[in-house]
């Protein structure tokens, strides 16, 4: 299942909030609350400590995220279009790429997150229209997501900012380029409400874009079973 999903699930059963798994998914779970959580101060002591003890650099992007910086819109731009570059099938001719080029790939990209995601952050605030935000929201990663997924976690940041800016709307304008996997993790971190999921749901009846991990019955199933259970 694509870590998308299960995201989207943690989320919503409330798990990103507390952590209270076993020590192995804790952490894990912990891992993905620094990328997830929109103020690192709802951390809390405990967790703070641990993530310092587990996850530092990425610990530190997140409190730098949140301090005044430097970059320039220039430098903003640029690095912004080269992570949108990861998501653009056609300039790395995916189709064409053996494994190992792949993971040469996916590695070039973590080697670059930092930057990536400080860029983003930015984009996101001086030019809340940008059309990368857009691009990235919708696109699908150029190498086959695997945990930590950090270059999901990043798709997740433009998408949630997307449907924020522009209404549930943006779903819609986007339907055949959304994976049914991420519009089941908008119904779990974002849209939640009857009528949202039941626009949702409408939707993904009309849904025809590509299948990769979660299907188009997945979620038609799973947001007919959220409905059921809200009313």
């Amino acid at each position: 299942m694509e870590a998308n999903i299960v995201i989207g699930r943690l989320w919503c059963d409330g798990k990103l909030a507390t952590a209270m798994e076993s020590d192995d998914v804790a952490d894990w779970v912990l891992q993905q609350r620094l990328l997830e959580l929109t103020d690192i101060n709802e951390l809390g002591v405990a967790n703070f400590k641990r993530a310092q003890l587990l996850y530092p650099e990425l610990l530190n992007l997140r409190l730098q995220q949140a301090k005044p910086n430097s970059l320039t819109l220039e430098d903003i731009l640029s690095d912004s279009l080269e992570a949108a570059s990861y998501f653009d099938t056609e300039n790395h001719h995916v189709a064409e790429l053996e494994d190992s080029a792949h993971y040469t790939l996916q590695q070039a990209f973590y080697r670059h997150f930092n930057r990536f995601w400080l860029a983003l952050h930015q984009l996101i605030l001086l030019q809340p229209e940008h059309k990368i935000l857009v691009d990235i929201a919708v696109a699908a990663p150029t190498f086959c997501p695997d945990l930590p997924a950090y270059e999901l976690a990043l798709q997740r940041q433009s998408l949630c900012h997307c449907v924020e800016h522009y209404g549930i709307e943006f779903v819609a304008a986007h339907l055949h380029q959304l994976r049914p996997e991420l519009i089941a993790y908008l119904a779990d971190r974002l849209l939640y409400q009857v009528d949202e999921l039941q626009y949702l749901l409408q939707l993904m009846l009309q849904w025809q874009g590509d299948e990769m991990l979660a299907s188009r019955q997945d979620v038609i199933d799973y947001l007919g079973n959220k409905l059921a259970a809200l009313n």
